[in-house]
């Protein structure tokens, strides 16, 4: 049974039994209360019999035990007695033995020590008194002490039996012509605040259920209107919260796959558009640099200037086919992404290759876990990520080091899955995050968002399309990308792939055996 059904059914049962419950003891408590109105009188007077006899037991045990210390003290056998040590202890011996007799005590004449012959301790619980009685004729002794108690349980039973019957009994009798109205007015009284109780109980439970639930449908309204930044506080530890952290997660996740989705599309109408636009540049690049390098050689003249205006022309017409060339080239290469073809790979080693690959980049360097981290991605596809976010890096030192002469450091680290618990906390999977740190001059924050869209670039011979392919690689490895500023300077690129991706879904690329996309 869930914690919300045994709440509800608990409440359910605390509003039907608390009545019954507070009927039940009061009709007993009345019931009783009848039961002693119609005592006989004849049982009255039993009843204040028997505590009277219990006061006169009290009285006698007293009066008898005060008249053995006087026999005792009178007696000529403690005279006799006085000269004999033992036959002193036999008589006291057995005078303590006697019911309520706790011990004896005689005061010698010459002050010596005073001898004492006691019986069993008595209990805790006991009732203690002493009888002090002067000696006459006894030799050698001028005091006696006579110790004894009684048992303080008949003493309380005494008390309680006065207490409890007698006098309730009595004023129960004294009042009994306006009973019946009181205990019918009691009754209902009882009743109706138990009603008010549980009927208050269930108001405040089922108020803050039904706010909760409330909550929930609000936000389940706002993220249906397409506020997918909706979000349930959750409050409790019961199915509710539970059902908001649910529904936090999947609006979480909703919003990050529309923005998945919708990058996606984008970057697929921009791929239709780049493919489109380096088929129409490429076509005429070629006959316009055979056109102009044919002119310039068909003039046999021996005008110098006209030379220079045709060598000129010929440099610039070269120059800019071949900005246009690698323009269109980068367009072929963003336009013919290949679709994901994960295999198992060693992320540590696939990024130490490629650091390898990029020495010439000045201050490169690795930092690396000492355990392998095997993951499903695309080799081919990922190695070219990672270049291009290389690539990127240096150009931005290159900026700063020219302007400032600061010295050049490009540091790419692998960072293993956060501790257990961490990534599930914020509702993702573990992920291994690929870091790339430069010393350029770092991305203003309202820009960090920007530069992922295809064509947005801050450089003036840029293309806007490389870190464009770096997200488009790792949202299809179902991943994340994220731009921030370096712990040290500069700025911060992260790849986050997660460690068991979902099943991506795309279709092999038709690449040969061992075949990668080239970086």
């Amino acid at each position: 049974m869930n914690r919300l059904a045994f709440k509800l059914i608990a409440v359910l049962v605390l509003l039907a039994g608390l009545p019954l419950l507070v009927a039940f003891w009061q009709s007993g408590v009345l019931f009783e209360r009848s039961l002693g109105a119609g005592i006989n009188p004849r049982v009255a007077a039993a009843l204040e019999d028997a505590v009277g006899i219990y006061g006169a037991y009290v009285r006698n045990e007293k009066a008898r035990l005060r008249a053995a210390a006087r026999a005792l003290a009178d007696s000529r056998s403690l005279a006799l007695a006085a000269a004999d040590p033992l036959a002193l202890d036999a008589l006291l011996g057995e005078v303590v033995q006697n019911p309520g007799v706790v011990a004896v005590t005689l005061t010698r004449a010459d002050g010596g020590p005073s001898p004492r012959f006691g019986g069993a301790e008595p209990p805790g619980d006991w009732l203690l008194d002493a009888e002090n009685l002067t000696l006459s004729g006894v030799p050698g002794f001028t005091g006696l002490r006579f110790e004894y108690g009684l048992d303080r349980a008949v003493l309380q039973r005494f008390e309680a039996m006065e207490n409890e019957v007698i006098r309730p009994f009595a004023a129960l009798a004294a009042d009994r012509e306006n009973l019946a109205e009181v205990y019918a007015f009691s009754f209902v009284g009882y009743l109706a605040a138990a009603v008010l109780l549980a009927g208050g109980v269930a108001f405040v439970v089922g108020r803050r259920i039904t706010r909760r639930l409330n909550a929930l449908r609000a936000a389940m309204v706002q993220v249906a209107a397409g506020d997918l930044e909706a979000r349930v506080q959750p409050s409790g530890r019961d199915e509710l919260a539970q059902l908001a952290t649910g529904f936090n997660d999947m609006a979480r996740r909703l919003r990050d796959s529309h923005a998945r989705v919708e990058y996606l599309t984008q970057v697929s109408a921009w791929q239709g558009i780049a493919r489109r636009l380096a088929h129409e540049i490429k076509n005429p690049l070629t006959p316009i640099l055979l056109s102009v390098q044919q002119a310039h050689q068909a003039y046999k003249g021996d005008d110098p200037r006209y030379r220079r205006t045709l060598d000129l022309a010929r440099e610039i017409v070269e120059q800019e086919v071949q900005t246009l060339k690698r323009l269109v080239e980068h367009f072929s290469q963003f336009a013919k992404l290949p679709e994901v073809s994960p295999l198992p790979e060693d992320l540590c080693a696939l990024v130490a290759d490629v650091v390898a690959a990029q020495g010439h980049v000045a201050g490169i360097e690795a930092q690396l876990p000492d355990t392998p981290l095997v993951l499903a991605v695309d080799k081919g596809l990922l190695r070219q990520a990672l270049v291009n976010l290389i690539q990127n890096a240096d150009q931005a030192n290159a900026a700063v080091a020219d302007t400032h002469g600061q010295p050049r450091r490009v540091m790419v680290t692998v960072e293993p899955p956060r501790p257990t618990g961490a990534d599930a906390a914020e509702g993702v999977a573990p992920m291994v995050r690929v870091h790339v740190d430069d010393t350029g001059p770092g991305i203003p924050l309202a820009e960090r968002a920007r530069i992922f869209q295809p064509y947005v670039t801050g450089r003036h011979d840029g293309t806007g399309l490389g870190l464009a392919i770096v997200k488009k690689i790792v949202l299809d490895h179902g991943g994340e990308v994220s731009a921030d500023a370096a712990p040290a300077g500069g700025a911060r690129l992260t790849l986050a792939l997660p460690l068991n991706p979902p099943a991506l879904g795309h279709r092999p690329r038709g690449l040969g055996p061992g075949e990668e996309n080239p970086a």
